[in-house]
């Protein structure tokens, strides 16, 4: 029985340094719009502000957009755009565009006509997934951060700590004993 709970508990601690990884990667994977980017994929939670200038999403959903420059008149597209001193992403459709080799200029329909720079363009292709944002908001707070990640990462610490002990201890024990064995027998 011994043996079969420090198995489940050795699959559990890998589990949990894998979760803490990637959790971590996603953290520290951020754009320079601050959002999360891995890859071609950004990633991110829809807020109240933002889910007014993007279509198909309410607040607490998840946004993943695969970033491309293949993009053209007619298309749907996401973009950051500032709001209060930060960016935001929004999507409207490709009005007109303008491009050469390097960059390109998009103009949408966004209240009147608002141009966009290639390099605030995220791209066209996302997909939406329902009430998930709100995870990952409270994963990449810092409350989520400390009870989330480090927290579990602490408890395997410990653990690993308690078990060296144990066994620094247990062979201490058991050297003491040999050599009381050892005495025993020089005496006779």
């Amino acid at each position: 029985m011994k043996k079969v709970l420090h198995f489940i508990w050795s699959v559990l601690e890998f589990i949990i340094i894998i979760y803490v990884i990637v959790m971590t990667s996603v953290l520290l994977s951020k754009n320079k719009y601050g959002y999360t980017q891995f890859g071609t994929y950004t990633i991110s939670s829809v807020n109240l502000v933002s889910e007014r200038g993007m279509a198909g999403a309410q607040a607490g959903d998840l946004l993943i957009v695969k970033n491309t420059n293949k993009i053209k008149v007619g298309d749907l597209i996401y973009y950051y755009v500032v709001y209060n001193e930060s960016y935001m992403i929004q999507s409207d459709k490709v009005v007109r565009m303008e491009s050469d080799d390097y960059s390109a200029l998009y103009t949408i329909d966004h209240d009147g006509e608002l141009n966009i720079a290639s390099n605030r363009v995220l791209g066209k292709d996302a997909k939406i997934y329902h009430h998930m944002g709100s995870v990952l908001d409270v994963l990449e707070s810092k409350l989520g951060f400390l009870f989330l990640v480090l927290l579990p990462i602490l408890v395997i610490f410990i653990y690993q700590i308690y078990e060296l002990v144990m066994i620094f201890r247990y062979e201490s024990v058991s050297e003491n004993d040999s050599d009381d064995e050892e005495d025993e027998k020089d005496k006779k």
